[in-house]
């Protein structure tokens, strides 16, 4: 049974960093999501405002 346990603690360990790793991806794409929202939220207020001024500018003169 000892021949197995450097197998299984070496195994554990590989397990162990592969999770630690996946985690911190994670993380990363995590906060990179949060940032495209905010990029999106800002453009789409900026393509509001725009329009706005469109509408403003396009209003029939009576």
């Amino acid at each position: 049974m000892s021949n197995t346990e450097p197998d299984i603690e070496s195994r554990l360990k590989t397990l162990e960093d592969e999770l630690e790793e996946r985690l911190n991806s994670e993380a990363i794409k995590d906060s990179i999501i949060v940032e495209y929202r905010q990029a999106l939220s800002d453009a789409q207020f900026k393509i509001a405002v725009l329009n706005g001024q469109l509408k403003l500018a396009n209003q029939p003169t009576a």
